[in-house]
């Protein structure tokens, strides 16, 4: 028997029979396969999408609208000075001041003074904040002795009438409730005495009373 397997063996090793036949220790050979995509769907390569840089915006600033006005100061209550008030428009020291006059032989202070009471009424905004205005008044002593009016309007209305004259100064009270603006002007007879050597008008004490 031993013949038999050693002639075996001889014949086993003269064909050249692979040494390794069915090893348990051999690692079998793995074969990938792809499969294809699903009908209907295309790989589309991955690219990534171009970035562009936003211009910078700048942070929320204030709206830039009309240049802010300061408001003016409220007006004052109680009784109050009628020269301490500032009139409407532009008026020439020429035309409306501050001087002193004399009325009925009495020398009066700081009274206001139309020197043109021809050129049309002095307005003041009292924005219906009083209810009183008093004051006297007459032509100047020294001034021309034409007489004519002095006319009181409210909001364009009339609201008082008053004869000028010389050396009779008179003492006058308007009521002022719901006045927006006042209006104080002169109505001389004799236009042509409207200039800065004629008719003087005073209105001398005049006070406006919330």
């Amino acid at each position: 028997m031993s013949a038999l397997t050693a002639v075996a063996g001889l014949l086993l090793g003269f064909f050249g029979l692979p040494t390794v036949f069915n090893s348990p220790t051999a690692r079998p050979s793995v074969v990938t396969v792809t499969a294809p995509p699903p009908s209907g769907t295309t790989d589309a390569p991955t690219t990534d999408a171009p970035t562009t840089d936003a211009p910078a915006t700048d942070p929320v600033s204030p709206s830039s609208g009309p240049e802010s006005v300061e408001a003016p100061s409220p007006l004052p209550t109680g009784s109050v000075a009628l020269k301490d008030l500032t009139p409407l428009g532009d008026w020439g020291s020429d035309e409306v001041g501050l001087s002193t006059s004399t009325l009925g032989g009495k020398t009066r202070p700081n009274s206001i003074v139309l020197k043109y009471p021809c050129q049309g009424s002095v307005e003041y905004g009292l924005n219906q904040r009083y209810k009183r205005l008093t004051f006297v008044t007459g032509l100047d002593d020294n001034s021309v002795a034409t007489p004519g009016k002095l006319i009181v309007t409210g909001d364009g209305k009339p609201l008082k009438s008053v004869m000028l004259e010389i050396n009779r100064p008179q003492t006058v009270t308007v009521d002022l409730t719901g006045v927006i603006k006042l209006g104080i002007g002169a109505d001389i007879r004799d236009g042509a005495y409207c200039t800065p050597d004629g008719v003087v008008v005073v209105l001398a004490e005049a006070l406006i009373t919330s």
